[in-house]
């Protein structure tokens, strides 16, 4: 039964405050989704890109934006509402959308055998002599029906020589027009330098950029809307001026360290016995430990301790 003092919680989330503090805790340190007016719009053109239909020249996109703004989470919301599935047990028969990771050495068989793993094909043994061939690759697309490739960490490519690089866009092209699926390339701002080197790629590519949190009210609406997510037994006024320019200062406005920040000051709330989150309880330094503001220096990314 739910205490009437846990009005100030969602209903959803009220039996949860009655819960233990353990039970509570694993609660917040779980995985949860927060919309917001950023995020909204990325899945939404992502949608776009999805609901395209398959011609010669598909439009493709580029999202960007700082390690930690939650690109990949947003990726992988957007595969889950594709996500086809048998009626009888709920294996994936078809696979619309491809999740990749970009491998570290940009080059054509180990971006194969990539994006082979992503679609649930055993990993290659002995990659010498067994490298997946383009027919290969272009036949299990075909049989999951492919629609969109999306390519994590595709900023890697800048690992590679300038001729590596070149045959990696190369590659890419080719893989587009001959099963006319849409690429989706997620990484650091960095990443648009990957695509100059290509014309024809380039004019493909939609730039969608994930940009950091200013201290306004979409930054508060996030917060709050995160915090009423978790199962503190008490009102946390988190929606003063003073505590938003503390978050958005200490963690360079990342939605990350925002969250880790968040997450770490509701647990010490629950052991310690207040309940509740304000600005007080985000002075304590050990809330703070490895979260550090990115700062942009001579074209560097650098990060300093304090925001």
């Amino acid at each position: 039964m739910c205490r009437a003092e846990w009005s100030h919680l969602p209903e959803d989330v009220r039996p949860l405050a009655a819960l233990g503090n353990e039970e509570r805790i694993r609660h917040i340190r779980a995985k949860r989704w927060v919309d917001y007016p950023h995020a909204d719009r990325v899945l939404r053109r992502l949608n776009e890109i999805y609901v395209q239909p398959r011609s010669e020249r598909m439009e493709n996109m580029l999202l960007i934006g700082q390690s930690g703004m939650g690109k990949t989470t947003l990726v992988r919301k957007f595969e889950r509402t594709h996500t086809v599935r048998l009626e009888n047990n709920g294996t994936c028969r078809l696979h619309p959308i491809v999740v990749m990771l970009m491998p570290h050495d940009p080059t054509g068989p180990r971006f194969f055998s990539q994006l082979l793993k992503a679609i649930g094909v055993p990993a290659i043994d002995n990659f010498e002599t067994t490298a997946p061939r383009e027919s290969t690759v272009l036949r299990v697309l075909t049989e999951v029906q492919a629609k969109v490739i999306v390519i994590d960490e595709l900023n890697s490519v800048l690992a590679g020589t300038a001729r590596q690089q070149r045959l990696f866009l190369q590659l890419l092209r080719w893989l587009s027009n001959e099963l006319r699926v849409a690429l989706i390339g997620i990484g650091v701002p960095e990443t648009r330098h990957a695509l100059l080197s290509d014309d024809q790629l380039r004019n493909r590519f939609m730039n969608l950029e994930l940009p950091t949190w200013e201290n306004g009210d979409d930054f508060s609406h996030f917060v709050t809307r995160l915090v009423w997510s978790l199962p503190l037994r008490e009102p946390s006024p988190v929606d003063s001026r003073r505590l938003m320019q503390m978050l958005v200062g200490r963690t360079g406005g990342i939605t990350l360290g925002t969250c880790k920040a968040i997450e770490r000051a509701a647990i010490r709330a629950i052991r310690s016995g207040t309940e509740r989150l304000d600005y007080q309880a985000f002075e304590h330094e050990e809330v703070w430990d490895g979260i550090e503001a990115p700062v942009i220096m001579g074209g560097h990314r650098r990060k300093s301790r304090r925001g």
